[in-house]
């Protein structure tokens, strides 16, 4: 709303475009958007070309705060294990932005231990939570022993989202290219499910988009 209003612009005279963040500036220069919202240091790239800032979050002291999610690990090291928590401490103590640790965190165990060793009051899940959908609340449970213990998210609570995961799919990405959305998917529910392991050796080496559907609405998927 902000945005419409520096823009002297009503809402519905406003056309979202999803794109990646990579894509902004070659989308401006071709003229298939008028403006981007965008962040650093892609937006210098931009007024270095002469575009200008329409509205700022500066301009929202309280509403956008500016945090430092540090992964763990550098480029070089790639995904392989370990992460260096205890490195994300060092970047504490020199920046004044609040800081939230990344890497590595597949379990209420390493949620604990990284937040220990980091220093950091709060965490960001990725593979950890893509392989276990309940993680987040299970370790939200551990941090407040008081509340009632978090109910375990299970394969009947995951078969239905793989479902409407491969709907939302559909709608969006081009048939040859489904199978390996949800393949990817799959793939890092193995960790903690053994039903996804099963379902995942019968759709390996499926690329028919049709067949991969068939089998999800078949019930197989719970097998």
């Amino acid at each position: 709303m902000a945005l419409d209003e520096a823009a002297r612009l009503q809402p519905h005279e406003v056309q979202v475009l999803n794109m990646e963040a990579s894509q902004h500036l070659a989308a401006l220069r071709s003229g298939r958007v008028d403006a981007v919202v965008t962040f650093e240091p892609l937006a210098g790239a931009m007024r270095a070309e002469g575009y200008v800032d329409l509205f700022s979050s500066r301009q929202m002291p309280g509403d956008i705060v500016d945090v430092l999610v540090v992964h763990a690990r550098t480029k070089l090291h790639g995904y392989r294990p370990p992460a260096y928590w205890d490195r994300i401490a060092q970047i504490r103590a020199a920046v004044a932005l609040p800081v939230i640790a990344n890497g590595e965190v597949w379990s209420v165990a390493d949620a604990e231990r990284c937040l220990q060793e980091s220093g950091c009051d709060a965490l960001m899940l990725g593979r950890g939570i893509v392989a276990d959908p309940g993680l987040a609340l299970a370790i939200r449970a551990a941090d407040a022993p008081a509340h009632p213990a978090a109910q375990a998210v299970g394969w009947d609570h995951i078969q239905p989202l793989l479902a409407h995961f491969w709907h939302l799919t559909a709608q969006h990405v081009a048939p040859r290219h489904r199978p390996g959305r949800l393949k990817q998917w799959l793939y890092q529910l193995c960790r903690r499910h053994p039903q996804a392991q099963a379902l995942w050796d019968r759709l390996r080496t499926e690329n028919d988009p049709r067949a991969v559907q068939a089998l999800l609405l078949s019930g197989a998927a719970s097998a």
